[in-house]
Order: structure tokens, then sequence, then C-alpha cells
């Protein structure tokens, strides 16, 4: 039986700051990619500083460092229908937001949209130097969730992810879209 539900926050409760200028704006065979998957997974880790980050995104998108959160971050949407679900889902499961990203920037969006009340534990890749699809990093997550891996339930939109989360007997949920999300809880017996 589900007791807990974990959410990863880019692609599924927020469409994501730099990932659609990212998917629009470089070639995923040219420098800038890689010099921004490179800093991704550094600063996912903890390994960068705000300031880096911001130095970072500047060079690819060309815009300057001062203006990067206001141009992508402070822009920065929510999936509505992902939020009124997790609210939903709220009333009966505990609810976790797991997530690879660097603490500082996810934990000033949170505060943004007035949605950290909406997790009973906030887990995030760099403030524990692990990031997804480490299996120690989902060993975390069942440690601080405190409930057996079986009653786990994780949502990410990432398939690696998803994949890694199931051979460690995590039952998950690759997202797609809102609809398809209600259609899986609902074949998994959760209703909202």
């Amino acid at each position: 039986m589900i007791k807990a539900i974990a959410f990863d926050y880019a692609g599924v409760i927020s469409p994501g700051p730099m990932s659609n200028w990212i998917k629009t704006n470089l070639d995923v065979n040219g420098k800038y990619f890689r010099y921004y998957k490179q800093g991704a997974h550094k600063w996912d880790l903890g390994e960068m500083k705000l300031e880096q980050i911001y130095k970072v995104l500047s060079k690819i998108t060309q815009i300057p460092q001062e203006l990067i959160w206001d141009r992508f971050y402070g822009r920065a949407g929510l999936h509505s229908e992902v939020v009124e679900i997790i609210k939903d889902l709220k009333k009966n499961y505990k609810i976790i937001l797991f997530s690879n990203f660097f603490a500082e920037i996810l934990r000033k969006l949170l505060d943004k949209h007035g949605i950290k009340d909406l997790f009973d534990e906030i887990i995030i890749s760099s403030e524990h130097k692990m990031k997804k699809p480490n299996p120690e990093f989902f060993d975390l997550l069942v440690k601080k969730t405190g409930i057996d891996k079986n009653e786990i339930l994780f949502i990410d939109d990432t398939k690696q992810h998803v994949d890694a989360a199931n051979e460690l007997g995590i039952k998950s949920i690759l997202f797609k879209n809102t609809k398809q999300l209600k259609t899986d809880l609902k074949n998994l017996g959760i209703t909202v």
C-alpha cells in the first residue's frame, strides 16, 4: 500500500525554468549544450556556487548574470494541474519533493510560488552531494521518508530516473502530462 509519493520538480511540478530555452536554442551536439550539461551536473551535486551557476548560464544564453534570475527563474511557472493533484494527494499521503536541482534556487522558487508547505519532506540533490539515478540518493529518499521502499511512489519525467527507482523496488510513474498521471495513479488505486 502506498503511503508516500515523491515528486520531481523540473519537468513535473514546473515545466523547468531553463528547459524550454535550452531545447529551443541549443544544438544537443554543440559546445554550449555540453557546457550546460557539465554545469548542470556540477550544480546538481552542489559543486558550484550560485555566482558560478549564473556565470555558466550567462555564457550560454548571452544574458547578463544579474538578469538570469529575472529572465528564467523569476518567470518560471508551475504545472497548476499537478499542484492541484498534490494538494488532493496530501490529504491521504506523505508528499515528498525529490529533485536534482541547486537548492538555493529551488528553495527560492518554492517560496516564490508559495508551495513549500505542500511537502512533508524536501530532498534536493545539491544539499546531499548526490543525485538521481544514484541508488544511494534513492536510499536517502527511503530513509528520510521513514517508510518502506515498497510503500513509496516516485514520479519523474526522466526515464533513466524512473527505471533506476523501479530497479530498486520503488514503484514509479514516468510523467508525460497530467491526464496520463491521473490515469496512472488511478491504475495504482490512488484517486485524485
